[in-house]
C-alpha cells in the first residue's frame, strides 16, 4: 500500500518539477533523473521483482538512452531531455508492476 502511494505520487510530482523547470530555465537537472532511476530500483527491489525483469527494463531504458542522443546528437532535444526520457521510459515500466 505504501508503495503504491510513493509510485503515485513521486513519479508525477517529479515529472512536473522537471516540465516546470524545463520550461522557466530550459534546463532539466540530473537529480530528477537519478531520482526517477534510483526510485524505480528500489520499488523493484520492494516489489521482489525478478531480476531478468529489472534487465529488460534497464535494456529498454538504455535503448530509448540510444535514440534520445541520437536525437540530441542532431540538435533535435537537449541532453536533459535525452536523459529525462530514459529515466521515465525505466520508471514508467514500474507502474505496470504488479504487487502480487
Amino acid at each position: 500500500m505504501l508503495a503504491d502511494a510513493i509510485r503515485l505520487l513521486l513519479f508525477p510530482a517529479l515529472m512536473a518539477f522537471a516540465a516546470s523547470s524545463d520550461l522557466i530555465t530550459m534546463t532539466i537537472s540530473n537529480r530528477v533523473s537519478l531520482a526517477l532511476a534510483a526510485s524505480f530500483f528500489a520499488l523493484a527491489l520492494l516489489w521482489h521483482m525478478p531480476l531478468a525483469e529489472i534487465g529488460l527494463h534497464a535494456g529498454a531504458s538504455a535503448a530509448v538512452l540510444v535514440v534520445a542522443f541520437t536525437f540530441f546528437a542532431r540538435g533535435w532535444i537537449g541532453g536533459g531531455d535525452a536523459k529525462l526520457a530514459a529515466a521515465t521510459a525505466l520508471g514508467s515500466a514500474s507502474t505496470s508492476c504488479s504487487t502480487t
